[in-house]
């Protein structure tokens, strides 16, 4: 694969070191895995603390041309998430929003985050990638998709296959038959998806457009997802699109930057 799209990625500070990124140490694990650009979001800003890591990533971002990012909001930081989201809205480096209810303890499908939704998120024009887990009661699937739902002309993208790191892979595929949307892709950042059969089973059932290559680095070491996505038994059709045409789609403000394939 010539160009592969990481959707899903953190900068800054994790509970351990191995697991922290600045930019350049990001860049090199991508490089390592086979990576041609990658879409990043600061780890400390999903727990709450959105303006120093918003600005930690915008920085970062800005000195790597193989790096874009998402600026992370969150529905108890109205007056700063809606400054990020102004931000980002016209930072050609900003190709996203990142929403993480289970980090930053709050519910997906609450009246707060409605608001910061209809206020915020939504006049922006941002699409949204947000944590999704079946473990996780903030944010399963089938309350993402209540959300997504509500919001048509958002493109929403359903992270870690839509189940999380424990989560049953029949959640997603049971919730997406119940309700398929036009607005929601996924992304196969997670463990989960080196269980047999876990890519394959979702791509049934939500079709070759809607799966987004995604690893969660540097939480996760990411050239095991681009061997995982090499040997999938899929065609190459249906390996491109995972690899990088999904990702322009559901981001198109990737379009155009190096690594892109566009």
């Amino acid at each position: 694969m010539q160009t592969v799209i990481d959707v899903h990625c953190h900068l800054g500070q994790s509970v351990h070191g191995s697991m922290s990124a600045d930019g350049a140490r990001l860049c090199g694990l991508a490089r390592q895995a086979g990576v041609t650009h990658a879409v990043a979001f600061s780890i400390e800003a999903c727990y709450g603390g959105i303006d120093v890591g918003n600005a930690y990533t915008l920085g970062e971002v800005a000195r790597h041309e193989m790096l874009s990012a998402m600026v992370v909001a969150h529905p108890h930081h109205r007056e700063s998430s809606a400054r990020w989201v102004e931000e980002g809205a016209s930072n050609p480096d900003v190709v996203g929003v990142k929403l993480h209810p289970a980090l930053g303890r709050y519910e997906v499908n609450s009246s707060a985050v409605k608001r910061l939704m209809d206020d915020v998120v939504a006049p922006s024009g941002l699409p949204v990638l947000s944590h999704v887990g079946n473990e996780t009661a903030q944010v399963p699937i089938d309350k993402y998709l209540d959300l997504a739902s509500r919001y048509p002309e958002v493109r929403f993208i359903a992270a870690h296959l839509g189940v999380g790191l424990l989560g049953i892979r029949e959640r997603s595929i049971d919730a997406w038959r119940e309700r398929p949307l036009e607005n929601l892709w996924f992304d196969m950042g997670t463990l989960r998806a080196f269980t047999t059969g876990a890519v394959e089973g979702l791509l049934d059932a939500v079709g070759e457009d809607r799966i987004c290559f995604g690893t969660d680095a540097p939480l996760y070491v990411p050239a095991p997802f681009t061997r995982l996505l090499e040997t999938l038994d899929i065609s190459d059709a249906a390996r491109e699109k995972i690899a990088y045409r999904n990702a322009l789609t559901v981001l198109p403000r990737l379009a155009g930057k190096p690594g892109t394939g566009s």
